[in-house]
């Protein structure tokens, strides 16, 4: 068993080549014991392990070292306190899953003022509404504020400039060109047709 999940086992290995060397290694020891389950290893357990080493290698968010699961046990325990710890029906369920997904869009918004469970990362920072205003605003005006906030990816794009051609003047280049009311644009390829002889 330890040869196979152990620290140092076929189920923890790195990479490639280990994987390799700890297979060798767990059946050397198996045929050297006599132990009848070689034909087992061979056609259940290595190829399992293989292809869980295959997912893991190919995708970085995939293994232990890269993936945790505290957010779901966090939620999992406030589950279990609000059902009392005894098993209820499918609606009921629902129902506290519900006012779980509720609340923690409360602390949400809460955190755009400073206050709540959560506080703005870096990236959202110029979301913060000091809260005398945030008192001040109408719930129309709150509501935009948070969908402004979640619809927010938090990548920055760089403004685009544009660079006289004697590079002596630089200017925010802008994305949309003026145009005259009601006038379209029309493809590049459509720009012309060939003539009709």
């Amino acid at each position: 068993m330890a040869l196979v999940f152990g620290t140092d086992g076929v189920a923890t290995s790195a990479d490639e080549s280990t994987f390799e060397s700890r297979v060798c290694s767990l059946f050397q020891y198996v045929r050297q014991a006599n132990l009848d389950i070689v034909p087992y290893l061979q056609d259940r357990i290595i190829p399992k392990l293989q292809t869980n080493f295959s997912v893991i290698s190919k995708d970085n968010n995939v293994g232990k070292h890269a993936w945790n699961n505290n957010n779901c046990e966090s939620v999992n325990n406030l589950l279990k306190l609000s059902v009392d710890w005894k098993p209820r029906r499918v609606a009921d369920l629902v129902e506290h899953i519900h006012d779980l997904v509720k609340l923690q869009y409360n602390d949400l918004r809460r955190s755009l003022f400073g206050q709540g469970n959560y506080q703005l990362a870096p990236a959202f920072q110029h979301h913060y509404i000091p809260y005398a205003r945030w008192a001040k605003m109408s719930q129309e005006g709150r509501d935009k504020a948070f969908n402004n906030f979640m619809e927010d990816t938090g990548k920055r794009q760089e403004q685009k400039t544009v660079t006289s051609s004697d590079g002596r003047l630089t200017v925010t280049g802008t994305n949309k060109i003026a145009r005259k009311t009601n006038q379209c644009r029309r493809p590049r390829s459509e720009r012309t047709q060939p003539k009709h002889k």
